[in-house]
């Protein structure tokens, strides 16, 4: 009967023993569950703020970006408009300076007639007594007119030309050809022919002869004076 009733108190003590450990295990059950729970509200409120600063980060990014691209368009604006200023302004000067180019040639004419036939008309004048032909020797005048120049005023041939009345020969059409390409600063075919009044093959022979002389040359479909014929 003693031995009953020690096994039973001892039965009773295992017993006690295990609802002890039950309730430190249930007891750290819920203590790490809320710690586990504490743990991920706080990630949850750490992702969420990184989010949110993400967010406003892109934002403002996207703001100074638009920002930009309104400055930079400003600027484009007004680099187009100072471009069309300075267009504007350039296109008066040309302007400005043909006008006074112009000018001088008018100038030039009138002195140039002056000189000539002095204060007589064309039809006072006496022309010189015939001389014999001979080969004429190409005289270009080395005056600085420009192309736009003469196609404005025509082609005048130099004094030596106006004064004499020389039966017209190849000699003399060669010359005028000279003459009109050192005035005009070059010159093409189809202008040599407008000018002169020469028809397409007396033309090109003119300038064939020219060049086989050495007295033209040709570049990008222009003929002009070479240098050692001028010097």
């Amino acid at each position: 009967m003693a031995l009953k009733n020690l096994w039973e108190q001892e039965r009773q003590e295992r017993l006690q023993i295990t609802a002890e450990r039950r309730q430190q295990v249930n007891q750290w059950k819920q203590l790490t569950q809320q710690e586990l729970q504490l743990q991920a509200d706080l990630l949850h409120q750490e992702l969420s703020n990184f989010v949110t600063s993400l967010h406003n980060n892109r934002k403002l990014q996207q703001q100074q970006f638009q920002q930009e691209i309104v400055e930079r368009q400003l600027e484009i604006l007004q680099i187009k408009t100072d471009v069309c200023q300075r267009q504007q302004e350039y296109r008066q000067q040309r302007a400005a300076k043909a006008q006074a180019l112009f000018q001088d040639l008018q100038n030039f004419r009138a002195i140039l007639h002056k000189n000539v036939w002095g204060e007589r008309t064309h039809e006072q004048v006496v022309s010189p007594p015939p001389v014999k032909t001979e080969k004429l020797v190409a005289t270009v005048p080395k005056w600085s007119i420009s192309r736009s120049g003469i196609k404005a005023t025509g082609f005048r041939p130099s004094v030596n030309t106006m004064t004499r009345k020389v039966p017209t020969s190849n000699a003399d059409t060669k010359s005028k050809v000279q003459q009109y390409i050192q005035q005009a600063e070059g010159a093409t075919l189809t202008e040599i022919e407008e000018v002169i009044g020469l028809t397409r093959v007396q033309t090109i022979d003119i300038l064939r002869s020219l060049i086989k002389q050495g007295i033209l040359e040709q570049r990008d479909r222009q003929y002009f004076i070479r240098q050692q014929a001028i010097s």
